[in-house]
């Protein structure tokens, strides 16, 4: 859009797009009010904690939507120049946009509540403006397809490639499915910077967990960390106890008395959360070797200056597929200069791989080490 150019025909649908917006949701019926009212068009400016995130919707060929920065330069120009003009453009789909991914803004946060020993969200997938298929006729509309936004859009994508995966190791477990999707998903975005947000600030692992997912790396990890029936009954234990356990599992009968009760910080999860504190906290996590026989990974960390780490063994060696390794990690905080948590990595390097685990040390935890 050229604001040098923002009609003078839009100023009233400007103002009363701009209040209808801070104030509630627009519908199809508020802006066929608009128009009868004489606007020549409409142009809805999200709003402000939705950032650069525009969730597309069939308001009709009279709207224009824009992000929040765009919105505040039309808004001030508007407000400024005594006769502004406008020209909208139809430019066809663009390709290649820039910064690309980005966090959305309705996708889920981290920490969870319930159990943030475990690290959720754990992975990011397309959401946003997706081209979904659609019964022929429902309550929301008729199909055959519609573009639709949300994190039950991004479920679709990643039972996909969980399939995927599935389709090429048979025998592989949901456990170790789920750590190839997320030891190889991408932190980087289409031009190797970090991934951002919808304010387009650098993303957190309470943002986007692991990072974004990547079809092609999962289905050959290098590792996975799996996890059996018995060590996520025993975490269930911990969590919830007997009567958690009987409802998970389907079954009155079944008792914790002689199951493992694991932590959450200590189940064989593909990411670590640790508490963040001076007194120094130890985790053990196993990986199994499911690529070359004969394999050697290095270990390789991303830490923030104040955030202690040490990993033992730092180098793993395998001599077959299927071999199992155990490791061990140790953090404590020197300072943590007023923040609620800090993050860093921890990447198993080979030469064909990188198993990456995203660390995150929470002021907020506080449980027993081993």
């Amino acid at each position: 859009m050229d604001l040098a150019r923002i009609g003078s025909r839009f100023r009233c649908a400007l103002v009363m797009t701009i209040l209808l917006t801070r104030t509630g949701s627009i519908t199809k019926t508020d802006i066929t009010g608009i128009m009868s009212a004489g606007a020549a068009g409409v142009v809805l400016i999200n709003w402000k904690d939705a950032g650069f995130t525009s969730v597309l919707e069939d308001y009709g060929p009279d709207v224009v939507q824009v992000t929040v920065a765009d919105g505040n330069s039309i808004s001030e120009y508007v407000r400024t120049t005594s006769k502004p003009s406008a020209i909208v453009i139809y430019k066809n789909t663009l390709l290649g946009v820039r910064p690309s991914p980005t966090v959305a803004a309705f996708s889920s946060r981290g920490p969870c509540s319930f159990n943030p020993g475990v690290l959720k969200p754990d992975i990011l997938a397309p959401g946003l403006n997706i081209i979904a298929a659609w019964p022929p006729v429902t309550i929301l509309g008729s199909g055959p397809f519609h573009i639709k936004s949300g994190t039950s859009v991004s479920t679709p994508h990643v039972s996909g490639v969980a399939a995927l995966v599935k389709s090429v190791h048979p025998k592989w477990s949901a456990s170790a499915i789920k750590s190839a999707i997320l030891t190889t998903a991408d932190i980087a975005d289409s031009r190797g910077d970090p991934i951002l947000d919808e304010q387009h600030q650098k993303a957190s692992a309470y943002d986007m967990g692991a990072g974004h997912v990547n079809p092609t790396k999962a289905i050959d990890p290098g590792l996975v960390y799996d996890i059996s029936i018995t060590e996520y009954a025993g975490y269930i234990c911990a969590l919830l106890g007997d009567q958690g356990l009987a409802i998970i599992a389907r079954n009155p009968w079944l008792s914790c008395t002689k199951l493992p009760k694991i932590p959450e910080a200590q189940l064989n999860y593909p990411t670590i959360t640790v508490p963040l504190k001076s007194t120094p906290f130890t985790l053990n996590r196993t990986v199994t070797n499911v690529g070359p026989a004969d394999s050697v990974y290095t270990l390789k960390l991303y830490t923030p200056k104040s955030l202690a780490i040490y990993v033992s063994p730092e180098k793993l060696v395998f001599s077959k597929v299927g071999q199992k390794i155990q490791y061990s990690m140790t953090v404590s905080s020197n300072a943590n200069d007023g923040k609620k948590f800090m993050e860093g990595s921890l990447s198993w390097v080979s030469r064909n791989h990188v198993v990456r685990s995203p660390i995150v040390a929470s002021a907020d935890l506080d449980f027993p080490s081993l």
